[in-house]
C-alpha cells in the first residue's frame, strides 16, 4: 500500500513496513488500518509525552507523570501488536485506553472538571471511530461520556479535586490545548486525506483489472468457441453414425450457447457502462421451452424426468425479454437445478398463469429434494455461494439464482421461490407479456 510520500516522511514508511510485516505475509488485514493506528499513535504520542513532561516539571504530586509516562509507552508501543495479531479493534481500544488513563489521572490533579486536560475527552470517539470502525466510535463515545458525567457530578456536589499545577503549568497547558487541537485535526485531514487518495487509486486499477477480464471473456474467449461452433457443424455434415451425429449436435448446441452467452454478457455490461442498449422483444414462450427441452435431453433421459408443459395452450403467448439471457441464464438455470434436484423418474411441470398488470407468472415446480428455508433467504445473495450436490452427485457454481435474479430485474420483472424440504421446490417468475 503506498500513500502520498510528498506528504509523509520517508521514515513512516520505513516504520510501517516493520510493524505491518507479518501481516503482509499473511494477508489477513487491510493495511489501511494498521496506516490508521499507526498514524492515530504517532500523532498523539506527541501530546502524550508532552503531557507527561509538563506533569514532571509542573505538578506538585509525582502520580500525574508517574501514569502519564506508563501510559505513553504502552500506547506508543501499541502498534507492534500488529507484528503478532491482526485484530485492529484490541490494539486501538489498547492505544486509546492509555491515553484515557494518561487524560483521567492528569485532570484529577488539575481542578477536576474545570481542567482543560478534559476537553481532549471529545477526540477519543473520532479517533475510535477513525480507526476501529463504528463499534471504536460508538464503545469511546459512552466510555468519555460516563468518565466525563463522573466529573461533573463530582463537581457538582462540591468534591475536592487536587488542584496541584503551578500557575506556568497551567499556562502551558491551555497552550498544548490549542495548539494541540491545531496540529490533530491537521494531522488526521493529511492523513485521511492520503488514506482515500490509496483507496480511490485502488479501485481504479482493480477496475482496470475487471475490464481486462471482461476483455478476455468478450474477445479471446469468444473467438475460439465461435470457431468451435464451426468446426462441429462442418464435423455434424461428414457423420453418418446417427449416435455420434447426435452427440455432434448437442455439442454444437452448448458451444453456441456458450457463444452467445458471452455475447449477451458483453451488451448487458456495455448496457451497465452506458455504451449500449439492452433491448427487449416479445418472444414465444414456445420457443425458449422447445430449445431447452433438446439442450437438456440427455439430463432428462438420464434421470428419466419427464418435463410437463401444455405447448397447445401457450402458443399464442409472447414474453418480453431477451431470448438469449432469458433461454440460458433464466430459464436454462431453473431446469438445470431443477434436474440436479429431482429424483429419477420424476416430473417437472412449467405451468403458466395470467397475473396483474400484464405480468405473466411463469412457475416451474419440481419433485425433488427441496430447499431449508434458511437457505432460501441467501439464494440471491452475492456474498454467499449457495451449492449442494444433487440428487446424483452434480455439482454447479453456485451463483446461478443470482444471475438470474439480475437477467429478470433487467426484464422489470420479479422471482418468488417456495420449496419445502423432500417435496421439491417451485420457482415463480413474473414476467411482461402479451397473446399475439
Amino acid at each position: 500500500m503506498q500513500l502520498n510520500k510528498n506528504l509523509i516522511p520517508s521514515w513512516y514508511f520505513k516504520l510501517f513496513n516493520w510493524v505491518a510485516e507479518n501481516r503482509i505475509k499473511e494477508n489477513d488485514l487491510e493495511l489501511r488500518d494498521i496506516h490508521s493506528s499507526l498514524a492515530m499513535t504517532l500523532t498523539t504520542s506527541l501530546l502524550m509525552w508532552g503531557y507527561g513532561f509538563l506533569a514532571y516539571f509542573t505538578i506538585s504530586s509525582p502520580i500525574p507523570w508517574i501514569v502519564g509516562f506508563i501510559c505513553s509507552f504502552i500506547h506508543l508501543l501499541s502498534p507492534i501488536l500488529f507484528r503478532v495479531s491482526n485484530n485492529t479493534f484490541l490494539i486501538t481500544n489498547i492505544a486509546l485506553l492509555a491515553g484515557v488513563t494518561h487524560q483521567g489521572t492528569y485532570t484529577y490533579y488539575t481542578g477536576g472538571f474545570l481542567s482543560h486536560i478534559l476537553i481532549w475527552y471529545g477526540l477519543i470517539p473520532v479517533l475510535g471511530g477513525l480507526v476501529a470502525g463504528p463499534r471504536g466510535g460508538i464503545l469511546w463515545f459512552f466510555i468519555t461520556i460516563f468518565i466525563s458525567l463522573c466529573y461533573f457530578i463530582l463537581h457538582l456536589v462540591d468534591y475536592p479535586f487536587p488542584d496541584l499545577i503551578s500557575e506556568m503549568g497551567l499556562l502551558w497547558t491551555h497552550a498544548m490545548l490549542v495548539f494541540g487541537w491545531i496540529f490533530l485535526s491537521s494531522a488526521i485531514v493529511v492523513v485521511y486525506g492520503s488514506l482515500r487518495e490509496h483507496t480511490e487509486m485502488t479501485l481504479k486499477k482493480q477496475s482496470e483489472k475487471i475490464e481486462e477480464l471482461f476483455r478476455v471473456l468478450f474477445h479471446d474467449l469468444a473467438n475460439p468457441l465461435s470457431r468451435l461452433s464451426i468446426g462441429l457443424s462442418m464435423a455434424e455434415k461428414t457423420m453418418e453414425n446417427a449416435d455420434t451425429n447426435r452427440g455432434l449436435i448437442i455439442a454444437k448446441s452448448s458451444t453456441q450457447s456458450m457463444l452467445e452467452i458471452t455475447q449477451n454478457v458483453r451488451n448487458i455490461y456495455a448496457a451497465n457502462k452506458g455504451k449500449a442498449d439492452f433491448k427487449l422483444k416479445y418472444v414465444p414462450l414456445n420457443s425458449s421451452i422447445t430449445y431447452l427441452t433438446k439442450l437438456y435431453s440427455p439430463e432428462l433421459l438420464k434421470k428419466n424426468i419427464q418435463l410437463s408443459y401444455d405447448f397447445k395452450e401457450h402458443e399464442r403467448l409472447n414474453l418480453l425479454v431477451d431470448s438469449v439471457s432469458f433461454n440460458n441464464q433464466v430459464l436454462g438455470n431453473i431446469l438445470s437445478n431443477a434436474i440436479k434436484f429431482s429424483h429419477p423418474n420424476s416430473e417437472i411441470e412449467i405451468q403458466v398463469y395470467e397475473a396483474e398488470s400484464g405480468l405473466y407468472q411463469l412457475q416451474i415446480k419440481d419433485h425433488g429434494v427441496g430447499i431449508p428455508s434458511s437457505m432460501i433467504n441467501d439464494l440471491f445473495d452475492y456474498n454467499k455461494k449457495v451449492s449442494r450436490p444433487g440428487t446424483l452427485g452434480e455439482m454447479g457454481s453456485g451463483f446461478g439464482m443470482q444471475i438470474m435474479q439480475s437477467f429478470v430485474t433487467l426484464y422489470g420483472g420479479k422471482i418468488e421461490v417456495e420449496s419445502e424440504v423432500g417435496a421439491g421446490t417451485t420457482i415463480k417468475i413474473f414476467i411482461k407479456g402479451k397473446i399475439e
